[in-house]
């Protein structure tokens, strides 16, 4: 299709396509984006999933009706594998329905700042890959404790005890709210399917 040109989307409930990448560290924005993929084909739309250190030399996202990008923070900072993707692809991310999910630790329990915190990680990263995407949200995370080392482990307890967060690191603590996941799911969804027309980037 020629650059510029046109096109509706998912007009009358047709099936679409969605591309999803994800960076993930301990496996928590996996999981995540295993349930969105799982509700989104249940609902009826072709979902590809992608590890961003594991795509293709030379990724093909032409054919997508729109596109999910997830990723943890991890002291401040997304996976840089991810952080370049969205960077390489930001014309076309910008112009087609784009989801960003952000998977952030901040969140997780009642720790007031923890929202301001999310913003400012989603701010960033759009920030740094020119990316505007056409919804963003931020999910709480977990503390994978026995995953992390003895250095990761020890930090990471002594920011949850700052925050208010669980302290026992001889377990993991799923802290994601998973309704919360298949809401969102529902979202992404209806963004991809809206009968909107956007111009395609080639």
């Amino acid at each position: 299709m020629p650059s510029g040109e046109a096109r509706p989307l998912g007009r009358g409930g047709d099936m679409s396509s969605i591309l999803m990448v994800y960076g993930s560290t301990h496996g928590q924005t996996g999981r995540i984006v295993e349930r969105l993929a799982s509700n989104l084909t249940v609902a009826g739309h072709r979902v590809t999933t992608w590890k961003g250190d594991q795509l293709p030399a030379r990724p093909v996202l032409a054919g997508y009706d729109g596109y999910v990008i997830a990723g943890s923070v991890r002291y401040g900072k997304y996976q840089p594998y991810l952080v370049e993707f969205a960077r390489a692809n930001a014309e076309r991310l910008s112009a087609m329905p784009s989801v960003f999910v952000s998977v952030c630790g901040a969140l997780i329990g009642d720790w007031a700042a923890g929202p301001a915190e999310a913003r400012k990680y989603e701010a960033s990263f759009q920030r740094l890959t020119g990316w505007t995407p056409s919804l963003a949200r931020s999910l709480p995370g977990a503390l994978n404790y026995t995953r992390y080392g003895m250095l990761t482990r020890f930090i990471m307890q002594m920011i949850s005890r700052r925050t208010g967060r669980p302290t026992d690191t001889s377990r993991d603590w799923d802290g994601t709210d998973w309704a919360a996941v298949d809401r969102l799911a529902g979202e992404i969804g209806e963004l991809v399917r809206a009968p909107a027309v956007v111009h395609t980037v080639e």
